[in-house]
């Protein structure tokens, strides 16, 4: 089968399957094995982070094997594997990870679909032998001993209520619409992995132990395991601890789902209330290779071919959305996986409220020029470069890779028997493969076996509202016979390649004056020029430079009537261009290169953020000198923009959560103009002219700014390119600095209940406690300490004992612009019935707090987080980046003394912070309820 198929691409696919083995090798660092009750292990060494390891099981079921009476209990097993085990009888688990560091949630997790369930214990410290046989001994549990104790079940019921309650949101009921156009009658259909309210409260016990015994089996589980440890070591405790777990004899196999073909188009048009935006999808539907062949050369070649058309074809949506009055706000094509009964070819574009049918039409004419003309000749080559480039990249960083990135390569091998390859195999094979690709094979490959007419389904997504311009079934079809036979051209395309910095420009530098050390081993060089230069090498990551250039200043020093400007003008300059080269020129002059500059402009400070391959490093200082010297300014880019920003916001006030955002804004801003957020009705105010005035204001003088490089770099090599383009930026010596804008937190207990329209009812709480508190790095460790030992608290109460909530999310920071305070933010959903009593509790538990102390065995718990963190936290170029500039702009350290802050944190420490927190009074209450609980 799969030989006929290659035939009718290209003879050249057929010499390739020559000059390899049947199947490509498997990684020979994973070792992987099967144990004599059918059970599968991978396991795996990788050092990044240190001294910590991945533990996973994998089960090869999902909701597709739940009966009618069974709908939603493959995740309610799921949520039942943490509430008691053999071993781990009721919370005991939870408590025993926390107490090493492995925190719920951050850590220990698990997700359901449709076919598929995994459970994950992440960044385990793997130091003593007594935490790895635990860890063990928990998979050991997962894969047979989940007790499924019946007052568990019952406990559990109202989370995974509130859960459907969070999750029941317009993606997800358009979702539900999906499906049956996608996948016919099937179960791909009929099972949403949740399941409905009604039968989660009242399912039978006996129907979620049926599942779990009758599917959950060593002959379709699978252990991944990796980390820093001895592989051998490893795999001997593996084999001696789950051999023990019985084999099913005569296993059920899974029921096989055909998804039926279509000759003629399927056209589905969809609506909700609360759809905030339009957008059409082209599904071309197609059989998936059988599992026996993923591992073959042939399918690796099919991979390569979709990732061409891929680059292409998201070129060609990305250019034509950037023309003026573009038919649609943006476009992309997936080719794919997606389903284990069904790959597909997808092309999507969003569209402007009521141009469905335009956007759909112009969508189907490329698709249709793809079809008959096929890509050209200078398409493909910018493609093969892009393509040659990420390849080079991930090999450059195999070394980096962290432990959990090995695991969605495991469980595809175990699922669909994908290839799992060595970086340096990998790397060989693709770039042979990038050699023997051609134009005409891509071309053929498109046309023949990717672009077809039949299996194709065509949805339609729109908000549902009174006037809404949304097309029927029949207009889209009749748009297809139109584009089908219409006469259409090939494209032209007369794109250069060009220097990015014209030749004739003199870049006349400035040699470094001085050069110190800082206490963090970074170098400091100040220019002649008078630019500040902080660089730190690191080896963290082979092929990662980041870089951030900043200025204090930001919107503090604009006038009320430039914020709205200002807050999009970061959005402009990234598709407007720089110098003589647009949006899609200069994404062209870039192929091949991984460097990349982005301006921002925050309430207090504003500039760039940069990041490059070590290879572009000059490709990335020529960015930002372009970006200070030669931003583009064009009103047609902006006319773009703004048609981009009306689409985008015209309906999201439909959203509830947008209208809890805006009311979170004007209520903890004290409705100040400065901190407004864009709506639909305030997007008049943005102004093209004060746009260009704020640039020039903000970035024209290079040496008010500090610029900070962290990653590999060679100082030698950096030097002289630092000294060329930083050097010669222009200095006018009038730098700025922040500004006090009278942007202040409300006093006193400030309470803002509204209701709205919603489609799902919930109640959604937020609490927000202020005050003063000096900036140190002690204070905003206490703040995270407090908000971790809040979201134990809210857990247990909230969740676990009354089941009124998913989770409540607490985070506590401190800042000190304008002044100097701190913010404990807590935010929750829950039935509208149940609100008062909880959002009570967010308070009680604070009080509790200030009058019992933290309990010792929470306070280790969250030491053992901080402790297990840190090591992996400064191997980060992310951390030494801000940690610099907090440091070198601002003058905080806030590195020195961190685990000893952390470690010095006493109970009596957060009954007083709690305390103060209360005695300071200031707390602000925003309830979002549905209208018809509200009437």
């Amino acid at each position: 089968m799969i030989r006929k198929i290659f035939l009718t691409v290209a003879a050249t696919l057929v010499a390739v399957t020559g000059l390899f083995a049947q199947e490509l090798p498997d990684d020979p660092e994973v070792r992987k094995g099967v144990l004599d009750n059918g059970m599968t292990y991978y396991i795996r060494h990788n050092d990044k982070p240190a001294n910590q390891a991945e533990f996973w099981i994998f089960d090869n079921v999902g909701a597709l094997q739940e009966e009618d009476s069974q709908q939603g209990l493959a995740h309610f097993l799921e949520h039942m594997a943490f509430n008691g085990t053999e071993n781990f009888p009721g919370k005991n688990m939870i408590n025993y990870l926390e107490s090493i560091g492995v925190k719920f949630g951050a850590n220990l997790n698990a997700f359901t679909a449709q076919e598929m369930t995994c459970y994950n214990m992440s960044n385990v410290p793997v130091t003593r032998e007594g935490v790895i046989d635990s860890a063990l001994l928990i998979l050991h549990d997962w894969a047979y001993y989940i007790t499924l104790d019946g007052d568990e079940i019952d406990n559990e019921r109202g989370v995974i209520v509130e859960e459907l309650r969070t999750r029941q949101n317009a993606s997800w009921r358009t979702n539900e619409k999906l499906r049956p156009y996608l996948y016919g009658d099937t179960r791909y259909t009929t099972r949403n992995i949740i399941g409905s309210e009604e039968g989660l409260r009242s399912f039978d016990h006996k129907e979620l132990r049926d599942f779990y015994h009758r599917w959950y089996r060593t002959d379709m589980q699978a252990l991944f395991i990796v980390g820093d440890f001895d592989v051998d070591m490893m795999e001997q405790k593996v084999i001696a601890l789950m051999s023990d777990i019985p084999a099913v004899e005569n296993p059920e196999p899974k029921q096989t789902i055909v998804i039926a073909p279509n000759d003629e188009p399927i056209v589905g048009i969809i609506t909700d209330p609360e759809l905030t935006g339009t957008n059409v999808t082209l599904y071309i539907k197609r059989e998936p290779i059988p599992t026996e062949y993923n591992k073959t050369p042939d399918v690796a070649m099919l991979d390569m071919l979709d990732r061409f058309m891929m680059t292409i074809a998201d070129e060609r949506f990305s250019d034509i959305a950037q023309k003026p009055d573009a038919p649609f706000i943006s476009g992309g094509m997936y080719s794919g996986y997606m389903v284990n009964a069904m790959d597909v070819t997808l092309v999507q574009a969003n569209a402007r409220d009521g141009e469905a049918l335009r956007a759909f039409d112009a969508m189907y004419t490329e698709v249709e020029k793809m079809i008959r003309f096929g890509f050209t000749q200078s398409e493909f080559d910018r493609a093969k470069t892009e393509i040659e480039r990420q390849i080079q990249q991930e090999y450059d960083r195999r070394d980096d890779r962290r432990s959990d990135e090995f695991m969605w390569p495991f469980i595809y091998n175990y699922m669909l028997n994908a290839p799992m390859m060595s970086a340096e195999d990998e790397y060989e094979f693709n770039n042979y493969l990038l050699q023997v690709i051609n134009l005409d094979l891509l071309n053929q490959f498109v046309q023949q076996m990717r672009l077809t007419p039949t299996n194709q389904v065509i949805i339609v997504m729109a908000p549902e509202k009174a006037d809404a311009v949304v097309p029927t079934a029949e207009q889209i079809e009749e748009t297809i016979g139109k584009v089908r036979a219409a006469e259409l051209e090939a494209n032209i395309e007369d794109f250069v390649i060009e220097p990015l910095i014209p030749a004739k420009t003199k870049l006349k530098g400035s040699k470094v004056k001085t050069t110190e050390t800082d206490r963090f081993g970074a170098t400091i060089w100040t220019l002649k020029n008078g630019a500040k230069i902080v660089v730190l090498p690191t080896d963290f990551k082979a092929d990662e430079v980041t870089m951030q250039v900043i200025s204090k200043g930001g919107k503090s020093v604009l006038a009320d009537d430039e914020i709205l400007s200002a807050t999009v003008l970061p959005d402009y300059t990234a598709m407007a261009g720089l110098g003589k080269f647009n949006a899609s020129d200069l994404r062209k002059q870039l192929t091949g290169k991984m460097a990349s500059v982005s301006p921002f402009i925050g309430n207090y400070s504003n500039g760039f953020y940069a990041s490059a391959s070590p290879k572009d490093l000059e490709t990335m200082l020529q960015l930002l000198y372009l970006s200070f010297t030669s931003p583009r300014f064009d009103e047609s880019d902006f006319n773009v923009l703004m048609d981009k920003l009306q689409s985008a916001y015209q309906n999201m006030a439909s959203n509830p959560m947008f209208q809890l955002q805006d009311t979170l804004t004007s209520t903890l801003y004290n409705h100040s103009p400065r901190r407004e957020m864009l709506t639909y009705d305030n997007l008049s105010q943005i102004d093209f002219a004060k746009m260009q005035q704020i640039y020039d204001k903000l970035y024209r003088n290079a040496d008010d700014f500090t610029y900070t490089i962290v990653g590999n770099v060679d100082l030698e090599t950096l030097k002289p390119l630092v000294e060329k383009y930083i050097g010669s930026l222009p200095s006018t010596k009038q730098g700025y600095s922040w500004e006090d804008d009278g942007v202040r937190y409300p006093q006193g207990k400030v309470t803002n209940h509204f209701s709205t329209a919603m489609e799902m009812p919930k109640t959604s709480v937020l609490t927000i406690f202020t005050g003063e508190m000096p900036y140190t790095l002690e204070n905003i460790l206490a703040m995270n300490f407090l908000s971790q030992i809040l979201d134990i608290r809210y857990t247990a109460t909230l969740r676990e004992e009354k089941g009124g909530t998913y989770g409540a999310q607490t985070s506590g920071d401190a800042s000190f612009t304008p002044v100097q305070t701190y913010m404990l933010f807590t935010i929750f959903d829950t039935d509208p019935a149940m609100a008062d009593e909880l959002k009570q509790d967010i308070v009680n538990e604070i009080q509790k707090l200030s009058e019992e102390g933290v309990k010792e065995e929470d306070l280790s718990k969250i030491k053992e987080y901080f402790t297990k963190q840190y090591p992996d936290q400064i191997k980060q170029n992310g951390y030494w980046l801000g940690t610099l500039v907090n440091y070198h702009l601002y003058g905080y350290d806030l590195d020195t003394n961190y685990m000893e802050t952390v470690n010095g944190f006493t109970s009596d420490y957060f009954k007083q912070l709690a305390a103060k927190i209360l005695a300071d009074g200031n707390v602000i209450e925003i309830l979002m309820t549905p209208e018809t609980a509200a009437e």
